[in-house]
């Protein structure tokens, strides 16, 4: 067991099916960075979706979504939808069925029973012996199929889903560390950040025609008053890279510190992974 070790959160958002060859951020150039990332000494990698990569809302003609393909083969922990993702429901469930990972959403309920549809809306990672717990859900104001009178799916309150998986993972998983990850985040978030009691750090990804300049951060205290720092930080680029560093103690852990920076013009420099670019060359 590692005494020091880190947990790095790769983060992308409204990459819309650019799987590579061309000028900007693609799946295949993140593939890149994760790789040389991951060559560095105890350290821990969660490569995770805010939404609109996979580009549920373009035309296809492939039966497998050539996205789905490249970010099961880059290793994706989770993702989360947002309101591209929701567009095309039909498009959206056959995509999910190729999934080698998790779509978290706690909201996403279905109509009847309020269960969350596409399972579980949390991940537990044992990195170094710690538990992680990853809980996500949707924060936009789209939603999918309003014209039909039994739609697929049903949107729930953001605010009371949050509080009554956040409650649950601490009752039934005891995690020593917890993060929130909501996509399309609107102005519902400033009502439920004060619910989030014992998040260690909450990440918000940012509607497509948000204005895309630079990061914003907050910082928050729980309410019984203990000097215990909560992390606020808004996605508004297309990658985000978050590094958590950690201390092993004889019976918990301890967080040190954090770091967050917009990766968006470091990716873009960076060369294709071409054993990437090989598996989906057909819809390049």
């Amino acid at each position: 067991m590692q005494e020091f070790f880190s947990v790095s959160l790769i983060l992308t958002q409204h990459i819309n099916r650019r799987l590579g060859r061309t000028p900007g951020v693609t799946l295949s150039k993140v593939s890149r960075y994760k790789r040389e990332v991951s060559l560095e000494e105890n350290h821990h990698i969660l490569l995770c979706d805010l939404g609109g990569t996979l580009g549920i809302d373009q035309e296809y003609i492939a039966p497998r979504n050539p996205s789905i393909t490249a970010m099961n083969y880059m290793g994706y922990s989770f993702g989360v939808f947002n309101h591209q993702d929701m567009s095309n429901i039909s498009h959206l469930r056959r995509t999910m069925s190729f999934s080698k990972f998790p779509w978290m959403n706690c909201n996403i309920t279905h109509p009847m029973t309020k269960e969350p549809f596409f399972g579980e809306p949390y991940e537990i990672y044992n990195i170094n012996g710690m538990k992680l717990a990853i809980l996500s859900g949707y924060g936009g104001s789209f939603r999918p199929e309003a014209e039909n009178e039994h739609p697929t799916l049903h949107v729930s309150s953001l605010g009371n889903s949050v509080k009554r998986w956040l409650r649950y993972i601490y009752d039934t998983e005891d995690p020593d560390y917890v993060i929130v990850c909501i996509s399309d985040a609107d102005d519902e978030i400033d009502t439920i950040v004060d619910d989030m009691e014992g998040v260690g750090l909450l990440i918000t990804g940012s509607c497509e025609g948000e204005d895309l300049e630079e990061n914003e951060y907050e910082t928050f205290s729980i309410e019984d008053g203990q000097n215990i720092p909560r992390y606020h930080h808004h996605h508004t680029g297309k990658v985000m890279h978050v590094e958590l560093s950690f201390k092993t103690r004889t019976t918990t852990y301890e967080f040190l510190n954090h770091s967050v920076a917009r990766i968006d013009r470091e990716i873009s420099q960076l060369s294709d992974d071409q054993r990437m670019l090989d598996l989906v060359h057909y819809h390049l």
